[in-house]
């Protein structure tokens, strides 16, 4: 049976205690393009997610090699 349930859009960004998740897929599953109205609240939530990071002990360096 196909699957009839409808794609939406994914913008999201959370810390889930060591590092920050981020997913931005459009609803045909390619990359999510942004206009500054939707990018402008995203980067808060970006923000958001850092501070939350660097309120733990340690290192909080972000790793963009993986």
């Amino acid at each position: 049976m196909p699957d009839t349930t409808l794609k939406k859009d994914r913008l999201d960004a959370w810390f889930d205690g060591s590092s920050v998740r981020v997913i931005a897929v459009s609803a045909s599953d390619d990359a999510l393009e942004l206009s500054a109205d939707a990018l402008e609240p995203f980067i808060a939530k970006l923000q958001g997610c850092l501070r939350e990071m660097r309120t733990l002990p340690g290192d909080n360096v972000l790793d963009f090699s993986t």
